[in-house]
């Protein structure tokens, strides 16, 4: 399976390369957009917050009042808060499968996935608190089904569902609450999203300003053209028939229909589960870490400022060498990509006087071995223009290019290369030119080892690049796995471009020297490879934006969801009563009363405890439902609740509704029959009330409808 997406990801990725430039490239910014998709939901949610209304009528209105007076504002922010809440499901689930397909959750990388798998619910949680708050048809879905979801789990006294039976239950105050909760959920996940990225040193939370003005403008133009509106108010005496429901969100709700509530939270925890433990399925065979050289170790800090993962701290010198601080490794956390290496200063070929050892090193993949790899491989070339491939184990297939005038180096990460490699590698003329290949551009499978080299050889980042190394000789090619055709044309470039300069017999020096006269930075040769003109590419990006924006808006109302088939209705049975005590409360005489101390004098004493109660429910002549409740409280002494939901055909129909509350193996305390007449759509209720008199058939406006059986 992972193939698989790999495979699919890296062509998808080339093609949105083709048409947005690496550095505009959506795939590998998935995370940064993420981000800027939250903020832009935060800022369009504060601006809508400041007009909604929590009232029960109110609500919705306010909405629509919203939209309608101030649509070239108030509409857009509201659109824009819908949209870019969906844009954000899409990103966050595309990175999730990106991430497991390029296997960076495994070993030492499984924090950030772990993390994310709670953001998932709060994600998830905000999107549906957020739909409450509406009260049109579709809200009131939500909330009916999320409560009688919540039900399953079975740790409530009294279903909560019962708060939504009809209108007259529900109060404003029910949406003061939602719009507690739909604040501090995304404050809570804000904080999530900051702990997931603790350790990814220069972490991207910021896209790239073209990608970021291109999705505003993409969802804008959504907005403007196909703005979010309500559905109709909510009304709990009636049940929809069908919702535009948002297919991005709500997906698992059209589910509770058909699978129980329990067993949608068996697969929902059991997915998280799954998701959680993947780090781990199988364990991934590390190599071993970064390793301090203390004797080599000026405690200069560029380890620990270039680690991508936060692997490495500075702390105190330990072994009473002249130096203020000393490089720490943290095991748990070093990915061994050896870009540590590239960025210690003592990593030199050059070195004479004694065994050539760096600060930090890695223990497969020492400096010296790296030395005597590249003089060895080096000395088989032949030819006017020999040049050495330094490429990494995620590049487009740089050890292909191996032949006579070919030389290629493996490693971890083309960022564990120090710079002086490179002037190594020219000085000594063991070759006329050197080609760095690597991941594509901004994409980088270690996060930052591309843009470290650039930087190195650009001198804009210790340890640079010497100025005397002629920077016409020394070129980088960042291409897609999917690519390698570009890989090996970049190669035949270089190596016409190196005949044209003759052999390397001299060094640079007239080269550092003028590129220090006239300002310019040294930066590396780069091959000009074919690419989409400039109509091509822009028609490119606004057809990708076109199809995100497309999609988004489609699923985030269609398909319509069939809640309720038109010639139905929906009876339910639901109430808390107390069933009667286990045994009967015993009086106390004058007597006893007088034996007793004054503060535990009381006239009746009542163990606790209370009977199940059962309950029948008959239609026409049919039974429907049969089932026992026990009593909630820890001592079962408190009410039993009950609430089922059945979807009946519309029409007249005769029910009959019995109860036992004494613990009696036959006969029933309560007994009721009634003819009803139930309209398409109508929401009929059962319920059961001690104190007036035992079963009540409806709404006071629906107690009408029918003649009562004497």
């Amino acid at each position: 399976m992972k193939r698989a997406l790999r495979w699919l990801f890296e062509r998808v990725e080339a093609g949105f390369a083709a048409v947005f430039g690496q550095r505009l490239n959506p795939i590998p910014q998935l995370g940064s957009l993420g981000w800027f998709l939250f903020w832009i939901v935060t800022v369009s949610g504060i601006y809508v917050y400041v007009f909604f209304d929590t009232g029960l009528t109110q609500a919705w209105e306010s909405l629509e009042r919203l939209s309608r007076d101030q649509w070239y504002l108030g509409g857009l922010m509201r659109s824009l808060h819908r949209y870019a809440s969906d844009a954000l499901v899409v990103v966050v689930f595309v990175h999730l499968l990106r991430e497991f397909a390029l296997d960076r959750m495994r070993g030492n990388r499984w924090f950030p996935w772990v993390t994310g798998v709670p953001l998932l619910w709060f994600m998830y949680a905000c999107g549906i608190t957020g739909y409450w708050m509406v009260w049109d048809q579709l809200a009131q879905y939500v909330a009916i089904a999320t409560t009688e979801w919540l039900d399953a789990i079975g740790i409530f006294a009294e279903p909560i569902a019962r708060n939504f039976l009809d209108s007259e239950r529900l109060s404003g105050r029910f949406f003061t609450l939602i719009i507690y909760m739909h604040i501090a959920l995304p404050l809570l996940m804000l904080l999530f999203m900051w702990v997931h990225i603790q350790r990814h040193a220069h972490a991207r939370v910021n896209p790239p300003r073209g990608l970021a003005l291109g999705t505003l403008a993409a969802l804008v133009v959504l907005s403007y053209a196909w703005p979010a509106q309500s559905q109709a108010p909510a009304d709990l005496d009636r049940v929809p028939f069908s919702l535009g429901i948002d297919w991005f969100y709500l997906t698992v709700y059209p589910l509770l229909d058909r699978m129980g509530g329990g067993s949608l939270w068996l697969v929902l925890a059991g997915g998280s589960l799954l998701l959680s433990l993947l780090p781990w399925l199988p364990p991934l065979r590390k190599p071993p870490p970064a390793r301090v050289d203390l004797a080599n170790c000026n405690g200069c800090s560029r380890c620990f400022a270039d680690c991508p993962f936060g692997a490495i701290t500075m702390v105190q010198r330990t072994d009473g060498l002249a130096f203020e601080q000393e490089a720490k490794v943290d095991a748990d956390q070093c990915m061994s990509c050896g870009i540590c290496v590239g960025a210690c200063p003592t990593a030199t070929p050059f070195r004479r006087a004694g065994a050539l050892s760096a600060g930090i090193e890695l223990p497969d993949r020492s400096v010296a071995g790296l030395r005597d790899e590249l003089i060895a491989a080096t000395a088989k070339l032949s030819g006017p223009a020999r040049v050495l491939v330094i490429g990494c184990s995620h590049d487009a297939g740089s050890r292909a290019l191996a032949d006579d005038e070919t030389a290629v180096v493996g490693l971890p990460c083309v960022g564990m290369l120090p710079p002086s490699f490179l002037d190594f590698a020219l000085a000594r003329h063991h070759v006329d030119g050197v080609m760095l290949s690597g991941c594509a551009a901004h994409d980088c499978y270690e996060r930052l080892g591309d843009q470290w080299v650039e930087q190195r050889i650009a001198n804009e980042r210790d340890p640079n690049l010497r100025a005397r190394v002629p920077r016409e000789r020394v070129a980088v090619s960042w291409q897609n796995p999917a690519q390698p055709g570009r890989l090996r044309e970049s190669l035949v470039q270089f190596r016409q471009h190196l005949r044209q300069l003759g052999p390397a017999t001299a060094m640079g020096a007239a080269s550092g020297a003028t590129a220090a006269t006239t300002g310019e930075r040294p930066a590396a040769w780069r091959a000009r490879l074919a690419e989409f003109g400039r109509p091509v590419r822009w028609s490119g990006q606004a057809a990708a934006y076109a199809v995100l924006v497309a999609s988004v808006g489609f699923l985030a109302t269609r398909p319509a969801y069939t809640y309720l088939a038109e010639d139905q209705a929906l009876l339910k049975l639901s109430f808390s009563h107390a069933g009667q005590p286990l045994k009967p409360c015993r009086r106390y005489t004058p007597e006893e009363l007088a034996k007793l101390p004054f503060s535990e004098r009381k006239a009746t004493s009542c163990e606790r405890g209370r009977w199940p109660v059962y309950v029948e429910l008959d239609l026409d002549g049919q039974p429907v439902y049969r089932g026992t409740h026990e009593p909630a409280g820890l001592w079962n002494d408190g009410p039993s609740a009950v609430y089922v939901r059945f979807e009946v055909p519309a029409g007249r129909h005769r029910v009959v509704a019995r109860l036992r509350d004494n613990g009696a193996d036959s006969g029933f305390t309560a007994f009721a029959e009634r003819t009803i007449e139930l309209a398409p759509g109508e929401n009929f209720v059962v319920d059961y009330r001690a104190a007036e008199g035992g079963f009540v058939f409806g709404l006071p406006a629906q107690q009408g409808a029918g003649t009562e059986v004497p």
